[in-house]
């Protein structure tokens, strides 16, 4: 596993995963129309690389935090309570993935729609 310890990747795996709270959010956001009838289907079509690169660095930092977290956890010498901590923020950092992965498609498909049809 190298120099770091097991504790030093749960501290990154935690940092990570608090950071993808965060690149949830403005996944979330990014994706928000609040009005799309303001903008005509060119805007739509313009944004569409945009949400691309919103999804991918929110897909990014909630996998790293996993990789951390397996990384942690398979660190020795095995501890208990390390290796508990790191499985749950393994299971909340996937979750993250997942919710990214969900917002940023149906951003996606969302804008590619309005580029196709101007919702008027």
């Amino acid at each position: 596993m190298g120099k770091w310890s097991g504790d030093t990747w749960l501290g990154w795996a935690l940092v990570l995963f608090c950071l993808s709270l965060a690149s949830t959010f403005i996944a979330g956001v990014a994706g928000f129309n609040f009005d799309p009838d303001d903008y005509p289907s060119s805007y739509y079509a313009a944004r569409v690389p945009g949400l691309v690169g919103v999804m991918v660095v929110s897909l990014v930092i909630p996998a790293l935090a996993a990789a951390a977290s397996v990384l942690s956890a398979r660190a020795g010498p095995h501890e208990a309570r390390r290796t508990a901590t790191a499985t749950v923020i393994l299971v909340l950092a996937l979750s993250s993935v997942w919710l990214c992965l969900v917002l940023g498609i149906d951003s996606v498909q969302q804008a590619i729609e309005f580029s196709e049809h101007a919702p008027m």
